[in-house]
């Protein structure tokens, strides 16, 4: 990540990820619900742009960065 000109690479984590999931407490017999949690990686935020093309310097309380977070619908497991 470099914010000073508001770019990032893409060298961590996966492009394509598959999972096979086993929960060793699953009870056919009682409720259940699942859900994936996924997270971007550190990309900057509107705040580094603006710094780029202005050419301003924020203070240091300003956020530079965000790094997104998603949740799947559930999957509902009823008996």
């Amino acid at each position: 990540m470099n914010v000073t000109k508001a770019a990032y690479t893409d060298t961590i984590g996966d492009s394509l990820m598959m999972v096979h999931c086993k929960d060793p407490h699953f009870d056919p017999k009682q409720r259940a619900f699942y859900y994936v949690r996924v997270i971007e990686i550190p990309t900057s935020r509107w705040t580094a742009f603006d710094a780029k093309i202005f050419g301003l310097k924020m203070p240091d309380t300003v956020p530079m960065v965000h790094q997104e977070r998603a949740y799947t619908s559930a999957i509902w497991c009823t008996p």
